[in-house]
């Protein structure tokens, strides 16, 4: 008989090699208080990136809780080695009406790759203290998606500090995400809105978007280690057109024409946040890809 799976929780853990790292260069982290065992191979970390338009302060890395709930009182805890929700930089907001953003905030004027950077170097810092390699699951909500998928697209250099080269996932799990750039602003029922964030995230180049794009990735040459995709989309988004999945499914299909790789497109309900407010939506993602590795397993 399993033993019951307990997970003690540190919050806002540094991942900054800096000294002076900025506060939100932090990490929350529930690590099961369980021995590793001979079924280590068949456990995995759940890794978290929030979303918020890449600037919105008021969604941090406390947006996993609900789920993290969810999951350790799931049929997969046993499969759970640990969670962990990444914190990043992010782009200006001088207008959020409770929290603007000031100009010489270096936390608050983020332009890619920095948030990027910040979420590798956060893995980076994960894998190297766990040491658990590609075994784990990349979980994007919104922006936190696109981010998710960029990790195995982008190796590049932020204006912060260099962009750590780590393992890429076996799975990622990716809601309501941002995958083609130039769609999203085009889709969007207010576009200035969405082309005011997208210019201060990525700059006003829209050949900068369109590379950035997870759509346009080549994930047979980049992601050779994954395993599973699961697409999640809000039956109610209010701010994401299903348009993004359509495209998205289309990019990867040809990475899961091979052998032992699985894409899964799901619908869950609600509005564009409730999957993760409730919990429910994306611990249903995870347990989706756990199903898939954990009946294959992997020594990766």
């Amino acid at each position: 008989m399993k033993q019951n799976t307990k997970f003690k929780y540190s919050e806002a853990v540094s991942y900054s090699d800096d000294a002076q790292g900025l506060k939100c260069h932090t990490v929350d982290i529930w690590q099961s208080e369980l021995p590793v065992g001979q079924e280590a191979c068949s456990e995995y970390w759940i890794i978290f990136i929030h979303g918020g338009a890449w600037r919105d302060p008021e969604i941090t890395s406390s947006f996993a809780e609900a789920a993290v709930a969810v999951l350790q009182d799931s049929t997969q805890k046993h499969n759970i080695r640990g969670f962990a929700s990444i914190n990043y930089r992010l782009s200006s907001h001088p207008n959020h009406p409770a929290s603007p953003s000031h100009p010489e905030d270096p936390s608050r004027n983020a332009v890619h790759p920095d948030h990027l950077c910040d979420v590798q170097n956060g893995i980076d810092y994960l894998q190297k203290r766990f040491q658990f390699g590609s075994r784990y699951i990349l979980v994007g909500h919104s922006c936190g998606a696109t981010l998710a998928f960029q990790t195995i697209n982008n190796q590049k250099q932020s204006s912060g500090m260099p962009i750590k080269e780590t393992v890429p996932p076996q799975a990622i799990v990716s809601a309501a995400g941002l995958y083609d750039l130039v769609l999203l602003r085009d889709s969007d029922s207010e576009p200035p809105s969405c082309q005011g964030f997208l210019s201060h995230a990525f700059g006003s180049d829209e050949e900068v978007w369109r590379s950035q794009s997870p759509v346009y990735g080549n994930y047979d040459a980049t992601w050779s280690e994954g395993r599973v995709a699961v697409l999640l989309q809000c039956s109610e988004d209010e701010y994401v057109s299903p348009m993004q999945l359509t495209v998205m499914e289309k990019a990867l299909q040809g990475w899961s024409r091979k052998e032992g790789r699985l894409l899964v497109c799901l619908t869950v309900s609600g509005r564009h946040d409730d999957c993760w407010k409730m919990g429910y939506g994306l611990a249903y993602g995870v347990e989706t890809a756990l199903d898939h590795l954990v009946a294959k397993p992997s020594h990766g």
